[in-house]
């Protein structure tokens, strides 16, 4: 019986922790190009806070993309990268409008994209299996992604 509880523990355990370690991307966009100087102040404000953290940037320098694997707040980089100097808009950019997702060639089935918002993910995924049943009716495909179905 103990053991049970062990292995019931143990398993928990290792859920927990693979879930802690899964990455999450956080994007920001700026008022405007912010330059190499601020890049790199924002760098250092978001590792002060944030060890674990990777930070980016768009080719044309106004949106930040902030990778960790802490599980802090998004409101916690949004603060250390405005006391870098660069001032955000509010709110997450829409990452379709900025060419940030990748763009889907009619040929090739649709392909889910993980980005912060679960829902939005799943609306854009069927959105685009809709038009490709649509498109290819001998090639039907289901509208719920592999990874939710447990196959």
């Amino acid at each position: 019986m103990q053991l049970r509880v062990l292995l019931l523990s143990a398993l928990i355990l290792t859920g927990v922790s693979i879930k802690a370690q899964a990455p999450v991307l956080h994007y920001f966009q700026s008022e405007g190009p912010f330059d190499a100087s601020a890049y790199k102040h924002a760098i250092e404000e978001v590792v002060n806070i944030d060890p674990t953290a990777l930070v980016g940037h768009s080719d044309d320098m106004t949106v930040l993309q902030v990778t960790s694997t802490s599980g802090l707040i998004e409101s916690a980089y949004r603060t250390a990268i405005g006391q870098a100097g660069i001032t955000l808009r509010t709110g997450s950019p829409d990452l379709a409008a900025l060419g940030l997702l990748p763009t889907t060639d009619p040929d090739t089935p649709p392909v889910f994209v993980v980005s912060n918002d679960p829902t939005a993910d799943l609306a854009r995924y069927q959105t685009a299996v809709d038009q490709w049943n649509l498109a290819h009716p001998e090639q039907p495909m289901d509208r719920t992604p592999l990874h939710l179905t447990g196959k």
